[in-house]
């Protein structure tokens, strides 16, 4: 199977997307999951100017497209995640992000979150709002992948009833391995993959040592509480042939580990990756 293996440009931390388009092929892979806004969280912090977002001008997003026509460097999907669903100034920021995506990366995936509603009103509006952003994806020929957050995406229970309340065939799923066992405690990531793989268009391979809110993302193979290769032989066994997007978010309390070290955390976790099948 020709699996696309990608990496999301946070792993790059605060030297930012360009950067993560020059080193990403020395990793062994070609993809990029291209972030478009900065962040803040975790004690990961991107700041926006190392990121091509929604408000760079023509000039700007055109010259980095052809930055990575030239590396060689394709873009798997856009994470355009950070728009408020509940509001509708949330709402049109992430569909000013879809199009920016489409317009200037030709991406039909974009990963986003669905925000945390806490009154049946807020629930109402981002399932309205969800639908609203899957009509725009659906009309650029894209489909939008709900990252795995707290709130209506944390476990496969929210994701499905979700699912059912959107009814959206552009509104998908984004499963996060790292962040199911961040968000819920006890956490099967297994189980929960397989009750709601048929929706995933996009998966984050983040590593973990299974501790919830515990910020230990490491090098994919270190944490060691996710069988990666089990991961992928339930996404082979529905067709599924990716993105798989690398996702390394640190370790809480550590100094920044310098560009060096994050490129060499990437390295190691395409390696393992290869060992577990992934490039078979």
């Amino acid at each position: 199977m020709n699996r696309i293996i990608s990496c999301f440009t946070n792993c790059y931390g605060p030297s930012g997307v360009r950067t993560a388009a020059e080193k990403i092929r020395d990793a062994g892979i070609e993809h990029l999951e291209l972030a478009l806004r900065g962040h803040n969280f975790g004690g990961l912090v991107i700041p926006e100017e190392v990121v091509v977002t929604e408000k760079a001008d023509d000039a700007t997003a055109s010259e980095f497209r052809d930055h990575l026509k030239r590396l060689g460097v394709k873009v798997s999907g856009c994470n355009v995640g950070g728009g408020d669903m509940r509001t509708d100034e949330g709402t049109a920021l992430t569909e000013r992000r879809i199009r920016f995506a489409r317009k200037w990366f030709d991406v039909d995936i974009v990963v986003s979150g669905a925000s945390q509603p806490t009154t049946p009103e807020e629930r109402r509006a981002v399932v309205e709002n969800l639908r609203k952003v899957g009509d725009v994806a659906q009309e650029l020929g894209m489909v939008i992948a709900l990252e795995t957050h707290k709130g209506p995406t944390q476990n496969a229970d929210e994701m499905l009833t979700l699912m059912f309340e959107v009814h959206h065939p552009a509104v998908r799923l984004n499963y996060d391995t790292g962040n199911i066992l961040y968000y819920n405690p006890g956490a099967d990531v297994h189980e929960q993959l397989d009750r709601v793989k048929d929706y995933v268009r996009n998966v984050h391979l983040k590593d973990s040592r299974g501790r919830p809110e515990d910020w230990y993302f490491p090098a994919v193979g270190d944490g060691g509480a996710i069988d990666f290769r089990r991961i992928r032989e339930q996404l082979d066994a529905i067709g599924y042939a990716g993105p798989y997007t690398i996702e390394i978010e640190g370790i809480g309390g550590e100094d920044e580990p310098g560009l060096d070290e994050r490129h060499n955390r990437i390295k190691r976790s395409v390696d393992h990756l290869k060992a577990c099948g992934y490039f078979d």
